[in-house]
């Protein structure tokens, strides 16, 4: 069924480097003429539009540091003239991809992806987080972030928003993240503290990368060619912190435009992900879980007990969030100064969001 989803990848793309071992090229397992193997693979790539191919030219001839890890490149999704078809055969890809336990890489697209990518998680057991970095807010009506918000049944936790510029946002789109409590990290936020962004994707499940966050001296011709946004060394470590993240199975890069230098930033981009993807810890913590020092602390203000976990192995540290209605619980990253802030008798704000969307 999936291969009828999708195109070969041109001969003129991975010829050149099917006998350079030492590249990606020439260890992807490409779909060329008959369609990949799945059983062995654990990240899988697919590209949306042919301009997918111009990223892959320069992908390809990066270097391979990845070990044995099993990736595969399932080509080009089958494209029609209906917008509406292109979108069911993403969710349907997407949606088998993610039952088979794959991460799946999307190069190119729109922001209108979105809706599909979030649809493949439909048959997930968990409530689904998804991070978006972008300088913009899009809730209008018929965006993919409207179609996320009013889907039923709905299975959406949480959206969070880096790299937001202000004058980008609306009035109403920020009154509506407030009502929502979903959390928006500024771009001047996270530049004078890159490291925050890595806790924030720790817990999403979907990462949705609109190029026009990158300023357009490092990305030239995009949306917005905007002489602000992060430079080319913050969009790599966005990058790779979202690939690190465990839970973390599908990842949307957009946006692009033709010109060059944007190519070999997309393709350095993706790099970087299967970089951290090949480095995860697999260490987000469980009831009883041996591997994690727990700390409880009592607010005195609210008395609420805020609960954390700090992991043996990589030292990464998440917070318990009690449901308030049912005997469950679940955990998101932090970092250690939000344990600090609850020494200094403060809530953490990613606490209180996210206790406040299960009420």
């Amino acid at each position: 069924m999936l291969e009828a989803f999708f195109t070969p990848v041109p001969e003129s793309v991975w010829a050149p480097f099917a006998d350079k071992e030492t590249s990606l090229g020439g260890q992807l397992q490409v779909h060329r003429k008959a369609f990949p193997k799945l059983k062995k693979a654990k990240l899988v790539l697919m590209g949306l539009g042919q301009q997918a191919n111009e990223t892959r030219r320069v992908l390809y001839s990066l270097q391979w540091r990845f070990g044995n890890l099993a990736w595969v490149d399932l080509g080009n999704l089958v494209e029609t003239e209906d917008s509406r078809q292109n979108q069911f055969a993403l969710s349907e890809a997407m949606g088998e991809l993610q039952e088979m336990g794959l991460t799946v890489l999307v190069l190119g697209g729109s922001a209108a992806s979105a809706f599909p990518i979030y649809k493949g998680f439909r048959r997930s057991p968990e409530a689904v987080e998804l991070v978006q970095v972008s300088p913009d807010i899009d809730w209008e009506e018929g965006s993919a972030l409207r179609q996320i918000l009013v889907d039923q049944p709905s299975n959406l936790f949480n959206l969070d928003f880096i790299g937001t510029q202000a004058y980008y946002v609306s009035e109403s789109a920020t009154a509506l993240l407030d009502k929502m409590y979903f959390e928006n990290h500024r771009l001047g936020e996270v530049k004078g503290n890159p490291e925050s962004v890595e806790p924030i994707l720790r817990s999403a499940h979907a990462f949705l990368f609109d190029m026009a966050a990158v300023r357009g001296a490092d990305a030239p011709g995009g949306r917005l060619n905007n002489p602000n946004g992060f430079n080319a060394e913050e969009a790599v470590r966005i990058a790779r912190y979202a690939g690190v993240s465990n839970k973390l199975s599908a990842a949307q890069f957009y946006g692009a435009s033709e010109h060059d230098m944007c190519h070999s930033l997309l393709a350095q981009m993706i790099w970087y992900f299967a970089d951290g993807y090949f480095s995860r810890y697999y260490d987000h913590p469980s009831a009883g879980h041996s591997d994690f020092l727990i700390y409880r602390n009592r607010l005195t203000s609210t008395q609420h007990e805020i609960v954390f976990y700090k992991s043996r192995k990589s030292e990464r540290w998440w917070m318990e969030i009690p449901h308030p209605y049912e005997n469950a619980h679940f955990y998101i990253g932090c970092s250690y100064s939000d344990y600090q802030r609850v020494c200094d008798d403060e809530m953490p704000d990613r606490w209180w969001r996210a206790y406040q969307r299960l009420m």
